[in-house]
Parts: structure tokens; sequence; C-alpha cells
């Protein structure tokens, strides 16, 4: 099924703008009903003015814990290091134009968590993974036609490569998903204590305890993160966790914005808001409706969406969610003594 047919699209919003704006497009008679400009200026202008109607919304969140749409959650792949294997031979089709080079395996070997990272072919030597597409296909920054038909190699360095859409902020913790069967858990640290571990040590892998968040040295042509671990992982497993939510920019009319349903009414008025807004040097009746009646119900939306209980308030000590995992998930593991 396709989503309901009353949702807001770009065009919906531009075309709400261009109104407010006197920049509709009526026919070449000024006969026909109202569509969005096709004048190049008037058109980038409406789609200007509803995009920042969209990041407006965005910022004016509930001052409690903002927007519960804005905060989606995180999968990431912690791969171990991959050697040569025969199955994943791969085939290299260079593109000049882009200046990259396509490489299809021929089974699943790549994780979005492997952008930015180092790829070396058993023939054509290294180069720098620039998109994930899919498990079995990526690109490569650079011409690497004579690798196809050869094998390769990844060296896991317990650094992964965070999606685009994330931000640079986190919320809430880490952990591994469900039926991961790993003993212990992972807990948030500065990245400064993951690299003083590193310091100290040649190397060390087995299962992650430790994950920290920075920047990455190269970002082009947008910033990027990438979750660091210690120590790096040995096995292919996979961590979960929130982050804010930002939007790029709407360009095509036939987007949507990236709230639910329910806030449609909000944003067309928060678009309109800043047309008065900037139309006038002043805010009017469009911004009292946004201000007044619109973003107060979209909190209650939002609102509704919150749990009924907020946890267990008692003793601790006696609650499934203590933290105490040794007598969780319905198994008791046993205590480790020490013989002097």
């Amino acid at each position: 099924m396709s989503e309901p047919t009353s949702v807001l699209t770009f065009s919906d919003l531009i075309l709400e703008v261009a109104h407010k704006l006197g920049m509709a497009y009526y026919g070449v008679n000024a006969e026909g009903v109202a569509e969005i400009p096709v004048d190049a200026h008037d058109l980038a202008e409406c789609k200007r003015v509803v995009n920042s109607g969209i990041r407006m919304f965005i910022h004016d969140a509930p001052k409690s814990n903002g927007w519960r749409w804005t905060k989606p959650i995180a999968s990431v792949v912690l791969w171990p290091s991959v050697a040569a294997v025969a199955g994943a031979t791969g085939v290299a089709v260079w593109d000049a134009p882009s200046g990259k080079t396509t490489i299809t395996a021929g089974v699943a070997s790549f994780y979005e968590s492997m952008e930015l990272r180092t790829i070396t072919f058993t023939v054509g030597g290294s180069f720098t993974i620039s998109d994930y597409v899919s498990p079995t296909v990526v690109k490569v920054t650079g011409n690497a036609a004579a690798a196809s038909g050869s094998t390769w190699v990844m060296t896991s360095t317990g650094d992964y490569t965070l999606s685009p859409w994330f931000g640079g902020e986190y919320s809430g913790r880490i952990l591994y998903v469900s039926n991961t069967g790993v003993g212990s858990g992972i807990e948030w640290i500065s990245e400064s204590v993951i690299r003083e571990w590193r310091q100290n040590l040649a190397s060390s892998s087995g299962t992650p305890y430790l994950a920290a968040v920075r920047v990455m040295a190269t970002g082009v042509p947008r910033r990027r993160w990438e979750l660091i671990v210690h120590p790096a992982s040995t096995e292919l497993l996979t961590v979960q966790f929130q982050y804010p939510l930002y939007f790029d920019k709407l360009t095509a009319v036939t987007e949507v914005h990236p709230a639910p349903f329910g806030h449609d009414e909000t944003v067309k008025a928060a678009c309109l808001a800043v047309a008065e807004k900037e139309k006038n040097d002043a805010p009017g009746p469009d911004w009292e409706y946004y201000r007044g009646i619109c973003l107060p119900n979209s909190y209650r939306i939002d609102a509704a969406s919150a749990p009924r209980r907020l946890g267990y308030f008692g003793d601790p000590g006696s609650a499934s969610e203590s933290g105490d995992y040794r007598n969780s998930a319905g198994y008791t593991r046993p205590l480790i003594v020490y013989y002097p």
C-alpha cells in the first residue's frame, strides 16, 4: 500500500508557499489551475522557504526530550578482518567521469561501515571504498579495473564508518542486537580512553566492550563520523544506538518531509509562517497560527506516542532492569570463584 493521498509532498508545500508569495503558475494565459512556479527564480525561492520551514519545525522541538520521531536507531556492523576468499572474486568496472570503479562481488561481502576504508586487491593494489551500494556492490576511488577477477583483503582496526545521516551525536545506550549471545555488554567511553588502550597494545582483538564516536579526518564532500571500539571485533557483530535525525534539504518535488503524517498541518503552517515573515519583515497571522495552534497540537501528537509506563521505580535489586545480566534472560550464569 502507498502512503495516504492526503500526505503533503514537497510539491504540495511549494504550491502553498507560491500561493502565499504570489508566485504560483496559472498557465500561459493565466487561465489554468494553480501550479508550482515554472520560473527558475520563483521555484528556487519557494523551495528555500519550504526547507527553512521544515528546519524551523524540527528546531522547535519539545524542550524535554525533543521530537520522538527524530531519534532513529543506527545499526552498525562491526566486521572482522577479511581474508582473500575465492567466492568473493569481484568484477571491476571503471567509470572515468566519476573517477570511481564499481566492484561487484560474487557473494555478499560488504557493509556500510566499510565506507572510507582501504580494500587491497590481490591484483591491482589498494583503494578507498567511497560508496556502499549493496552487500555485493561498492565503489572505490580511482581506476581499479585491473582488479577485475581478483580477491581482496581488508584489515579491521576497530574503526567503523557511520552512515552519512549520522550527525555526530548519539543518545541512550549502545547495545548488541538480539540473539547476539555476547556475555559482556558494550558501553560508551571517551575516545581518548580507547586511544590509550591502543597505544599500549600492538594489536587487540576479541569481543568489543568499549565504544566511542569521533569525527573522521576525511569526509569530503560532507563530514563523516566513525564508531571506534575496543578491542577490534574478531567476529561479525552488530550494535545499535539512537541518534538525532538531521534532514537533507528536499530537492525533488516528489520528496516528502521527514515528520510523521500527523504533523503535516504544522509543517505547512511553518512554511507559510517563514514566507510571511520574510515577505512582510514581521510575524503575522500565519506566524501566530503556527506558534499558537499548530505547534502545541504537534506537541500533543508527539506526546501520544510516549510509553504509558516509565519503568520500575522500586528496589532495583529485585527488578529485571537492574543490569544484572548474570541472572537475566531466563538462565543463570555460574559465579567465578577465586581460590588463593
